[in-house]
């Protein structure tokens, strides 16, 4: 197995700096037709606030709070907040991902921190800019805290991020401009650093937040964190070249909802398999870890999926594999792990499949285990 992961670094490490150049954030238009469109809500779906919590506390179900945060005065208040707090967060974020990944030579100078911090925190303005200009909730629902299921129903079309893809367009120049410092890294290990920047910063902005402010301002925090490392636009482009009755795109509209499922049912299983391993941000199951962990589980789905979309392996090949070669083991994840996570994905999401979708997705799921270097694979 050692010997096999040296093989994949020897090869990858000739192709890196050219598939770096490809990877992570791109510039992608998507066509205006049923089945992109179909793919763009439910990635919309995605960012709705998680309520659940709320509603597992016994008490009285926080309607009215929820409502009163969620209005103009309170979308004000907590942008106040935030922006108190943004400049020190982000350089608090910058030394935290320095410190990571302070085994790379040079990675960043104290300088290049500074820039890099003051470029995340125009992401982050840009963010509560357009946070501001949500559609306020009716003031009605605040009344309704006896049916937590009631108010969901209600308000949940009010808490919908705004249309996906004018977000993103929105926040793609300083993404990009930001994902270039770090492909000029002599390192490519460096393009890591980028999402453990987004991943400390938004850690750091909501201590200073209550419980109702984080629930309506983390859907926003999420998608930029996912937008840094997840295709979903290439997914939804990619959907664009098929029919909504196309096998191939009835697989993928049915897994893109459970993407999250499939990526807690997976971590659960790793933390009882590996409950000693420890990385260099802390043990398996720590919470800080299990988020990150979580986002990179879900990540490897939105490669898989593009590549069915696109009936190639070239995303998974070219970009997912390069960047998981050289950022987990770098980071103290044992690749035995990163194997044995995979296994657990792939079986978790061949679960969730008809027959019929598992013939489809069984010769991506076999060359996508077989690239991270398992051998054989037999299901």
């Amino acid at each position: 197995m050692v010997q096999n992961f040296y093989r994949i670094v020897a090869i990858v490490n000739q192709i890196i700096l050219h598939a770096f150049q490809d990877t992570m954030l791109k510039t992608t238009s998507i066509a205006d037709n049923s089945a992109a469109n179909r793919l763009l809500k439910l990635w919309a779906v995605r960012y709705l606030p998680d309520l659940t919590s709320f509603s597992q506390q016994g008490d009285q179900f926080p309607a009215a709070d929820l409502i009163d945060t969620a209005s103009p005065a309170g979308r004000t208040k907590t942008i106040e907040t935030v922006k108190r707090v943004l400049s020190i967060s982000c350089e608090v974020a910058g030394i935290e991902a320095t410190s990571l990944y302070s085994y790379i030579p040079n990675i960043v100078q104290l300088s290049e921190t500074r820039r890099i911090a003051q470029s995340a925190n125009q992401v982050y303005e840009q963010v509560l800019n357009i946070y501001s200009q949500h559609q306020p909730p009716n003031h009605f629902l605040k009344f309704i805290d006896s049916s937590p299921d009631l108010f969901a129903r209600l308000a949940m079309p009010f808490f919908v991020l705004p249309a996906i893809t004018r977000l993103a367009e929105s926040l793609e120049p300083t993404l990009l401009s930001l994902q270039q410092e770090y492909l000029q890294s002599d390192d490519p290990r460096a393009i890591g650093f980028l999402t453990s920047q987004f991943h400390f910063t938004t850690r750091e902005i909501t201590k200073q937040l209550n419980p109702y402010e984080q629930v309506l301002l983390m859907p926003y925090f999420r998608f930029v964190e996912e937008q840094v490392c997840i295709p979903w636009q290439r997914v939804c482009a990619a959907a664009s070249g098929h029919l909504t009755n196309s096998p191939m795109f009835a697989l993928v509209e049915a897994l893109l909802p459970r993407c999250h499922e499939i990526a807690e049912r997976t971590y659960y299983r790793a933390v009882q398999d590996y409950p000693n391993h420890r990385s260099r941000q802390g043990e398996l199951n720590h919470p800080v870890v299990a988020r990150s962990t979580l986002r990179d589980l879900i990540m490897v789905q939105g490669y898989l999926w593009l590549s069915l979309l696109e009936e190639n392996l070239s995303p998974i090949e070219q970009e997912l594999l390069p960047l998981c070669v050289m950022v987990f083991p770098s980071v103290g994840v044992k690749w035995e792990l990163v194997q044995h996570m995979l296994h657990l994905l792939i079986e978790e999401t061949i679960a969730q499949v008809s027959t019929a979708q598992k013939q489809l997705l069984l010769p991506y799921a076999r060359s996508l285990k077989e690239l991270f270097g398992n051998g054989k694979v037999n299901f």
